[in-house]
């Protein structure tokens, strides 16, 4: 179990940024907004501080994970990436990894 969520840190090494602060802001806005919406789509047992259940590592990844896909989806303002002589390539709006992780700790509701 992680001990609490993502740090700046985390999310650096994740995208392999190094020692530089030039987009520690960004990175930081796209972690909180990673943060929310793990928080928003994962049932609150996981993701509420203090519970005995609170933030399984896989959660912890996702949250790095998502910071990191909206971090790399600003160069992909419409959508597509572009690879040289290889054409465009559209990106999707969702990752079948981090879905894959977050899958277990949904809020799910039955009507």
């Amino acid at each position: 179990m992680a001990t609490g969520w993502p740090q700046l840190a985390d999310v650096k090494a994740y995208l392999r940024l190094g020692t530089d602060t030039t987009d520690d802001p960004v990175v930081t806005q796209f972690l909180a907004a990673a943060i929310a919406w793990v928080t928003h789509r994962a049932d609150p047992l996981y993701t509420t501080v203090g519970g005995s259940a609170f933030l399984p590592d896989p959660l912890f990844t996702v949250a790095v994970m998502e910071a990191g896909r909206l971090y790399r989806r600003r160069d992909s303002v419409d959508g597509t990436v572009g690879w040289g002589d290889l054409g465009v390539i559209r990106v999707g709006p969702k990752d079948p990894d981090i879905e894959s992780q977050l899958a277990p700790y949904l809020a799910v509701v039955f009507a």
